[in-house]
């Protein structure tokens, strides 16, 4: 069994049409999913979205997906279970409106209808989650550099044998008691150092599960002068973050 995961689009379309190309050339795969915070904080949120809905990809649901359905539904669809000290900023939510003000009716719906996990056992019979933060909610993070207590958690609350994730935007696989765990890194914005889109290829040959961490590039300069014309709130950060792939 062959799957990919590929999170953290964040709107940014020259990067996620480097991957997708990259996709179809390492294909096929018995599944691609996508991984979260599809939409926030980049120049092409609708484009994004909408590949995921015509490419019919199982999906689950980030965190800034939740604040984009969240200000799309004034807050009817409240952002779920979010930790003290992590709701967005009227800043943050300045970007959630730009983000919402370009995404249509069916691609709100489409965030709006997103899991927090899915799960696929391989012929192995292993079990692997699939997720984008951890399996209690979309929001806390669990850096690449956390105490092997808190990977321990994040695998025993999710029940498998293995797990992948984003959120952090830095790659990184370790095992825990005998267990894989690993961040698929990010398409859209990288904090790990290297400015070339992420993602993960998982492989279950019969004997467990393995992730390969594929880079990709693409003209991250030429987006990042686009943040900057651009009248997106915070433009000029997101494109500093873009030129040197860290917070």
């Amino acid at each position: 069994m062959k799957l990919a995961f590929v999170s953290d689009m964040h709107g940014n379309w020259p990067a996620f049409e480097a991957v997708l190309a990259e996709l179809d050339r390492r294909g096929p795969f018995d599944t691609v999913y996508g991984g979260g915070d599809f939409a926030f904080n980049g120049l092409y949120p609708a484009e994004c979205v909408q590949v995921l809905i015509d490419r019919s990809w199982p999906c689950v649901r980030g965190n800034t997906d939740e604040w984009i359905v969240e200000a799309a539904t004034d807050g009817a669809v409240p952002a779920q279970n979010v930790p003290e000290g992590m709701e967005h900023s009227e800043d943050l939510r300045a970007r959630d409106r730009w983000a919402v003000l370009r995404l249509n009716a069916e691609q709100i719906d489409f965030l709006k209808g997103l899991p927090l996990t899915l799960e696929v056992a391989g012929p192995s019979g292993r079990t692997l989650a699939i997720l984008h933060a951890t399996p209690w909610s979309a929001h806390p993070p669990v850096w690449a550099h956390a105490d092997e207590s808190e990977k321990r958690e994040l695998l025993e609350r999710a029940g498998t044998d293995a797990m992948i994730y984003g959120h952090i935007h830095h790659a990184y696989q370790e095992e825990v008691d005998g267990k894989l765990i690993g961040c698929a890194g990010a398409v859209g914005a990288p904090f790990d150092g290297d400015t070339r889109a992420c993602f993960a290829i998982m492989t279950d040959e019969g004997g467990g599960w393995s992730i390969e961490h594929v880079r990709v590039d693409y003209d991250n300069e030429a987006y990042a002068r686009e943040l900057e014309a651009s009248d997106i709130p915070g433009g000029a950060g997101s494109a500093q973050v873009i030129r040197t792939a860290s917070m």
